[in-house]
């Protein structure tokens, strides 16, 4: 049995003019002695997006080399951080590319991620600074850069080739593959809580309690690189610390109930409104639904 490939994956991006045209840069270095050194034009971006769009470049060199245990280093703090999760993502942009790099990163067997100067990042910030005097892909590659081909590529690269003996079942497979829409996953979750509702002309503006049976829906018309959309273990992980919030408390002395009234539609659209800050950008809640009672629903679908 062989051992498992080790690499170090350093990588860079740029923009002159910020925004302005930009280049992205990568030197990846495998345990079996390969090195692969390359950089890419991607247009007019950000430095930001161009550190991003780099990242994620490398990242699919590695897997396509099959690397297992990889460490990645580039010299933007500001990205190196949001990917460890220890700056909150707030550009809408930089949102969706971290969940792409960060659904990437998930895939090795082991990685870590590392920040260091400029100068210590050197030949990665070459092939990028070539890329944009080239405006096109410099150095060599597994695969080549794109701004949609690359999760294409890398699936390629790492599915067997499956053989069909007649042509006509290859077509009607290839039309299964490409046909367009959208998938949802559904979840379910409940706590128990008391609350009482502000104002309320009846019974319920007295403490009572119930066992809330939540209800959310995510969707999305994209997959990410090993087929799904987004996993369904991470989403009831998502749902549960939002309730733990509430569970076996009075609603009402959570915030933002202490002035709003904890009425079920008020706890669905709070609920949404805080997965969807939890969830990847290109993933959006279609619905979330609460129960009072196994008879009384209230749903809540977010308009844009």
């Amino acid at each position: 049995m062989t051992d498992a490939i080790k690499a170090t994956l350093h990588t860079d991006g740029g923009s002159r003019g910020n925004p302005g045209p930009a280049g992205i840069g990568i030197h990846l270095e495998l345990s079996t002695g390969e090195v692969y050194s390359a950089g890419a034009f991607i247009g007019v971006a950000t430095n930001n997006v161009a550190e991003y769009r780099a990242i994620i470049w490398g990242l699919e060199n590695a897997l396509a080399a099959h690397v297992a245990s990889l460490q990645v280093i580039a010299d933007s703090e500001l990205v190196i951080k949001q990917l460890r999760g220890e700056y909150k993502v707030k550009k809408k942009e930089l949102q969706t590319l971290c969940a792409d790099a960060s659904k990437l990163l998930v895939r090795f067997e082991d990685v870590s991620l590392e920040n260091v100067p400029r100068a210590q990042n050197k030949d990665a910030d070459e092939r990028a600074n070539e890329a944009m005097d080239a405006k096109g892909s410099v150095g060599n590659f597994i695969l080549d850069y794109g701004f949609t081909s690359g999760a294409e590529q890398l699936s390629l690269a790492l599915e067997p080739t499956v053989a069909h003996e007649k042509d006509s079942d290859s077509a009607v497979e290839q039309e299964r593959t490409t046909m367009s829409g959208i998938y949802t996953l559904t979840v379910k979750d409940h706590f128990d809580a008391a609350h009482n509702l502000y104002g309320y002309p009846g019974e319920c503006r007295n403490l009572h309690g119930h066992t809330w049976d939540v209800e959310v829906s995510v969707a999305s018309p994209h997959l990410d690189g090993i087929g799904i959309v987004y996993d369904f273990k991470n989403l009831k992980d998502d749902l549960k610390s939002i309730l733990s919030t509430y569970d076996h408390t009075y609603i009402n002395e959570n915030e933002p109930f202490d002035t709003m009234s904890p009425t079920a539609e008020n706890l669905a659209r709070v609920i949404c409104l805080r997965l969807q800050e939890m969830i990847t950008a290109d993933v959006v809640v279609k619905e979330v639904a609460v129960w009072e009672s196994p008879i009384a629903r209230v749903g809540y679908s977010p308009t844009d």
